[in-house]
């Protein structure tokens, strides 16, 4: 108790010293995710003669992808690896300082490969504490920044536990932290990925003593009963609710002392909202707390009872703009619809217009649609919100004759037509729009720049089969809890949804492995740490089987029983054409630039671009990306993430493009740039894989320009 009114007293009113636009100590540059420096020895007119100055090599190319954004301080650049091993080398030269082996410290010594997008370094106000914070799935970890030691005086020998100080009993909570958490003078403010199932866990944000460890309070975004937001669910009994959780992380206002976050959708379920009807607060919500208490201080909701997975990606960009000549302090939320919401600080209410605008019923029996939902009037969106014959693909005759007939297959309509039956193409699609990197702010202009990726969905949901537990086979209750859990990501019938989530129709892992991974996650696949010993032997009895083993288990016939919403599988693949590529004409990945002062577009460009189809003459696609925008006072902005495997530099003003290089392996991350002995460095961790399902590399690669263009 000692130690923590030390920490309390040493942080009080004190500023931190890294919240700025220079040393990049701070996942995404500052704690207000403005993605800017004011770093400019790199400017438009020498980045093109950019070369690379290190590279760094952590030894394991394999999944998942490195989605982190390394930060700096004191000389040293912190970044994670699939791991989630914690590494440290000099930011001049890439020479290893230390690493983290994170095996070594979780429960049971159990390696977990994981996505994660960084770590946060904290320090009290006088200098005397220091750490670094690791997110190794559902502990954290605190580590001495320059020997890489764990300080096993902070929490449980080293760690927090996230699965406790939830309404959960911690046995049953599956819990992952993709995203590094935020800090606010001596609080460590933690938010996390939970399954999107009938299995999930609520998404709550907590805060935690930085020094000790101790918990020290909790918002709940699945609200309780008595809690503002209660009424606007439908609750059923015995059905477990979860979701709600702002995977995107975090931005902070260190003079209001508010953490500010974005949710994503409820669960359970994914497309399909039967068991949870209603607008579901705190989905889709963004979210401004008192970082000290967790008190809410305001709310706004970007869609009511989402059916599209439709999460809100980053947490939103705190900007100062100026609106018909009065400043404004705003959170700018960008969302995977293509929308762009303006929100006042200080209230939350809109600063452009919003208009609640009548969207599509549901026709799927169980499932109640939100009649309205709400629409930006500026800026314009920032992608297509529907998809007619005239928007499928145009890159060969091939391929708009095989996508015009899948087309003709399916439902369409404008933004939030709900899945069906039959089957619904959504547009932009649960990738699409602005995805977790977020945008990049410039304070001078008042622009904001951002990557839009379009790749419509098909919606799809299929009546479960029924069983009667009584005379039901492993097989058959495997059948129906795989529906419930699995189909999402892994398709009807055990078919997988390639290259990202691969079929399941011929195991050669051992039964004892797939356990393992049902039970503890791997890579993008998260934990079912739910399940009890009965279902995993269910869930493996299913996956060994063949199709005739589950004949026979009556059909769904889509009505409500026992006063419970009907249960679908979840089917959710993305509309391409033969080969794979999107069913949709191109662009199909863009960079933006957006005035906020007036809520303008000022230019797109096409970002990225598909080397087979380079190679027939198809030219300026672009390609989905993943990982955000940097903007530097050398009016250059730089971005990766694209499946070309490159990294670039754009033009501010004009979107055009001044320098690319291409990169050992996909850059999946938002890059980071800083100064070190007069030297200003760009960095871009280079993991593949991901969600372009590239080839898997293990590089932090550096660029610099030459040391005779230094000054």
């Amino acid at each position: 108790m000692f130690l923590f009114g030390v920490g309390a007293l040493f942080s009080m009113n004190a500023a931190d010293r890294f919240d700025n636009y220079r040393d990049w100590a701070i996942y995404r540059g500052d704690k207000k995710a403005n993605q800017y420096s004011e770093l400019g020895q790199i400017h438009s007119g020498n980045v093109h003669q950019l070369e690379k100055a290190w590279e760094y090599h952590h030894g394991d190319p394999n999944g998942p992808s490195m989605y982190s954004n390394p930060i700096v301080v004191d000389g040293l650049l912190y970044f994670t690896t699939p791991k989630v091993n914690a590494v440290a080398v000099k930011a001049d030269t890439g020479e290893e300082v230390w690493v983290f082996e994170s095996a070594k410290h979780r429960r049971g010594e159990r390696e977990f490969r994981g996505r994660n997008r960084g770590v946060v370094y904290w320090e009290d106000a006088e200098g005397n504490y220091k750490r670094i914070f690791n997110f190794v799935k559902d502990q954290v970890f605190a580590i001495e920044p320059k020997t890489g030691e764990l300080i096993r005086s902070f929490g449980e020998n080293g760690y927090i536990d996230l699965r406790f100080n939830l309404p959960v009993e911690p046995e049953e909570a599956s819990i992952e932290v993709t995203t590094p958490g935020i800090i606010y003078q001596d609080v460590l403010i933690v938010g996390s990925r939970v399954p999107e199932g009938n299995f999930s866990t609520p998404g709550d944000i907590r805060g935690y003593d930085a020094l000790t460890g101790e918990f020290k309070w909790i918002f709940h975004t699945v609200p309780l009963k008595g809690e503002t937001g209660y009424d606007t669910w439908e609750w059923e009994q015995e059905t477990i609710y979860g979701g709600a959780n702002p995977w995107g992380g975090f931005s902070l206002d260190e003079e209001r002392g508010w953490v500010f976050a974005a949710t994503g959708c409820a669960a359970g379920d994914f497309i399909y909202g039967g068991s949870r009807k209603g607008e579901n607060l705190f989905s889709n919500s963004v979210l401004a707390l008192d970082a000290l208490t967790g008190k809410l201080k305001w709310h706004y909701q970007t869609i009511h009872h989402d059916i599209w997975d439709y999460d809100n990606p980053p947490a939103p960009v705190l900007a100062s703009i100026t609106v018909e000549g009065y400043q404004r302090e705003v959170a700018v939320q960008f969302t995977k619809m293509g929308l762009t919401f303006v929100l006042d600080r200080e209230t939350g209410t809109p600063i452009f217009p919003v208009e609640e605008r009548s969207v599509p019923p549901s026709d799927v029996p169980g499932e109640v649609a939100w009649p309205t939902q709400p629409f930006p009037t500026k800026p314009p969106p920032l992608n297509r919100l529907a998809m007619y014959e005239a928007d499928v693909t145009n890159i060969s005759p091939e391929a708009r004759s095989f996508a015009l007939e899948e087309f003709r297959k399916h439902k369409t309509g404008s933004l939030y037509t709900p899945a069906s039956l039959q089957g619904t193409i959504t547009t932009p699609g649960h990738q699409g729009g602005a995805e977790w990197g977020g945008g990049a702010f410039d304070p001078e202009t008042g622009v904001i720049y951002v990557n839009i990726n379009e790749i419509p969905t098909i919606n799809r949901l299929e009546p479960l089969a029924q069983y009667d537990p009584e005379t039901a086979t492993a097989p058959q209750r495997g059948e129906m809890l795989y529906g419930t859990a699995c189909v999402f990501c892994h398709g009807p019938n055990k078919l997988g949804n390639p290259p990202l989530y691969p079929p399941l129709t011929s195991l050669a892992k051992p039964d004892g492995e797939i356990a393992d991974q049902i039970r503890n996650g791997k890579g993008i696949m998260p934990a079912f740490s739910q399940f009890s010993e009965r279902q995993i032997d269910d869930l493996i009895a299913y996956l060994r089987s063949d199709r005739a083993a589950v004949e026979g288990i009556a059909e769904s016939d889509g009505q409500e029983s026992s006063g419970r919403a009907p249960i679908y599988a979840q089917h959710a693949p993305f509309f391409t054409d033969q080969e794979g590529y999107p069913a949709i004409s191109p662009p199909w990945g863009t960079l933006n630039a957006i005035d906020l002062n007036r809520g303008e577009i000022l230019w797109k460009v096409p970002l990225g671009e598909y080397p087979e189809l380079v190679k027939r003459g198809i030219r300026n696609t672009g390609t989905r990306s993943f990982g955000g925008p940097v903007l530097t006072a050398g009016n250059v902005l730089f971005i990766a993430g694209t499946a070309d495997e490159k990294i670039r530099a754009f033009d501010k003003f004009t979107g055009k493009s001044l320098w690319e290089h291409p990169l050992p392996a996909g850059g999946y991350a938002t890059p980071s740039t800083y100064m070190i002995d007069g030297k200003q460095y760009l960095v871009i961790a280079a993991g593949g894989g991901g969600k372009n399902a590239t080839k898997h590399g293990d590089s932090i690669v550096a660029f610099a320009l030459p040391e005779t263009l230094k000054p």
